[in-house]
């Protein structure tokens, strides 16, 4: 499951629609600013993954990520249907903390924010129709220019 920047398969769209999470006040401990959440999609011709890796990457202060979340909107079933591996499907199913990603020191704190703004249906909806466009542009269902 190669994941690739969205930011870089679809630029445009991207920075067009790119989420900012404002931390106004230090909420559960972490660093009051802005956060962008930096998209990644799976590039697997015929894979079907439906899930997004997000990175909060804080707009001020280091490069690193504060935090690298899985988020797999589809129900339980599907993943334990899609993946023979018990720990693999769990992960994607819902949002959780990539355990193979550099994680800040308020990884889990993200991720409580996280699971706070996917009740957002409309960023959810955001999320369905990238990873739909990136593997459109995989499978060469559709032609974009990546400018």
């Amino acid at each position: 499951m190669p994941l690739e920047p969205f930011d870089q398969i679809c630029p445009a769209i991207a920075c067009a629609e790119l989420r900012v999470c404002t931390v106004p006040i230090p909420e559960l401990g972490v660093p009051t600013g802005d956060y962008f959440l930096r998209e990644f999609y799976c590039t697997e011709p015929g894979c079907d993954c439906r899930r997004v890796l997000i990175q909060f990457l804080p707009k001020d202060g280091p490069a690193q990520p504060a935090a690298t979340i899985n988020f797999g909107w589809e129900k339980a079933k599907y993943y334990r249907k899609w993946s023979s591996d018990p720990d693999l499907w769990r992960e994607m199913a819902g949002a959780t903390l990539e355990r193979f990603a550099e994680q800040g020191p308020h990884k889990a704190n993200f991720l409580v924010i996280f699971k706070h703004i996917i009740q957002d249906r409309t960023l959810v909806a955001a999320f369905r129709r990238h990873y739909r466009l990136v593997k459109d542009l995989i499978e060469g269902e559709t032609s974009f220019d990546r400018r």
